[in-house]
């Protein structure tokens, strides 16, 4: 079972994509929060979880500083960055800030899925 954090300031595609993920066989989203701040304190509660998928805008902490953060704090987790953002500068800053995989919100769910699947498996994932 893959454990997954969901970070995502919009609650109604938060709410979407936790659905989405929890309705397969080998995914389990374990907690949900609006912003980086929230996901860097579940870290520090010592969560079990695998995967942190986290969007790239977000009000109070955006998706780049909050996989830095998680990258020097917590380097055995793997972050996946799901946007609607298809630019090299943002790719590029996101596999340097320490992403393991990028993936595009537009992409249908099954992309998502064999993207989270190959990122947990030692892939990195650019969609």
């Amino acid at each position: 079972m893959i454990k997954i954090i969901v970070v995502e300031d919009n609650s109604i595609v938060r709410e979407g994509v936790v659905d989405l993920l929890n309705a397969h066989d080998e995914m389990q989203v374990v907690a949900e929060v609006p912003d980086g701040f929230q996901a860097l304190e579940l870290l520090e509660t010592g969560i079990e979880v695998d995967i942190v998928l986290t969007d790239l805008n977000m009000m109070e902490m955006d998706g780049l500083t909050l996989t830095e953060k998680i990258a020097a704090a917590h380097p055995q987790l793997k972050v996946i960055i799901l946007t609607m953002h298809l630019r090299d500068d943002f790719i590029g800053r996101a596999f340097k800030a320490g992403a393991h995989g990028y993936i595009l919100k537009s992409g249908d769910i099954d992309e998502i899925y064999d993207g989270i699947i190959r990122v947990f498996s030692g892939e990195e994932r650019l969609k």
